[in-house]
């Protein structure tokens, strides 16, 4: 008898490194496809305007990535991948998390015309960190046979919310008792503000600094924080000293 056909979607590479591990050392079958991507930011609505948005923010971090920067394209390609296998069940991996848990809402949007069966890891069980890539393989392959099954209702109200976020036109977003709420690009500014002084400090430590003091549900990337820390010194609030063509290359203190 053959095994069954899961195709799972997972966000992130790390979060896809473990998945495949499982899948690879501890017998889960099935094919794995990875969204490159952080969902916690960014424009939704337009993948011209994602792509631009995420060029702007390296243009100051470093080196662009050798992959293509995010612009939701990947998406697209899904139907291919349902297409691989017949009547294929879609398990979904996601933390309770504002990047993960707006991949969950996007995936069931896209999967509004799948007929077969859609499940969810992540939603308990998770140690520590409440993001896949920060759980061992192990547990994963554990976790997948307590999988929750999301019906044709829950796949039809997460996909109207991800539609309001798409909609709304907004950047960024934020994990909330369950639920992914918008705020506004600004909303994180105090705590970088907070983790700068009157004195000289790399920009990498500060904001390597504010990464540490985050929410476990809402993790800021480093690359997000460098786009706010040049639109604070920007804006007057912070003073830079040295070339900021990499976020290891200058200073800053507050003025």
């Amino acid at each position: 008898m053959s095994q069954p056909a899961y195709l799972h979607l997972v966000l992130g590479g790390s979060a896809g490194g473990c998945v495949r591990a499982a899948v690879v050392t501890y017998g889960l079958t099935g094919r794995v496809h990875v969204f490159d991507d952080d969902l916690s930011h960014g424009p939704l609505n337009d993948k011209q305007a994602r792509a631009a948005y995420f060029r702007t923010l390296y243009q100051n971090y470093g080196q662009l990535p050798e992959d293509p920067v995010p612009s939701l394209a990947d998406f697209d390609s899904l139907p291919v991948h349902l297409g691989q296998d017949i009547s294929p069940e879609v398990c979904i991996w996601v933390g309770e998390n504002a990047s993960e848990r707006t991949f969950m809402e996007m995936a069931c949007h896209q999967l509004g015309y799948f007929k077969g069966t859609v499940t969810r890891v992540g939603k308990t069980g998770l140690k520590s960190l409440p993001y896949i890539g920060a759980q061992t393989p192990a547990l994963l392959a554990s976790l997948f046979d307590q999988r929750d099954a999301i019906d044709s209702m829950t796949r039809a109200a997460l996909s109207s919310d991800f539609l309001r976020l798409r909609d709304s036109g907004a950047t960024l977003r934020k994990w909330e008792a369950g639920k992914i709420v918008d705020v506004s690009e600004d909303y994180y500014d105090g705590l970088l503000l907070a983790c700068c002084a009157t004195n000289w400090f790399c920009a990498a430590r500060v904001v390597g600094t504010a990464m540490g003091r985050g929410d476990e549900h809402n993790l800021l990337s480093d690359v997000f924080l460098s786009g706010r820390l040049q639109r604070l010194i920007a804006t007057g609030l912070i003073e830079a000293s040295g070339p900021q063509t990499s976020l290891r290359d200058y200073s800053v203190r507050l003025t």
